[in-house]
């Protein structure tokens, strides 16, 4: 599967829990592509942003093959 397929898929699709999925919806995130273009900085200062979700995504991203790009493309900026 092409990586640009991948990154259309939404949470619910990948399997994630329903509360995962509604906070990345309360936060403006609906699929694998907005996560790997979000802007960090902006995501943290979301009053719906929690660290737990973070750890969460992070773990999904992992899951994925995506938490090394996701590293370089929020990290490097």
């Amino acid at each position: 599967m092409t990586e640009d397929k991948k990154l259309k898929f939404s949470f619910f699709k990948l399997g994630m829990a329903s509360e995962f999925v509604e906070r990345a919806e309360k936060l403006g995130l609906s699929d694998l592509n907005d996560l790997m273009t979000v802007n960090l900085a902006k995501l943290k200062s979301h009053r719906d942003f929690t660290y737990s979700w973070y750890a969460e995504m992070l773990n999904m991203l992992k899951g994925q093959g995506l938490l090394k790009e996701f590293q370089k493309r929020t990290l490097e900026t």
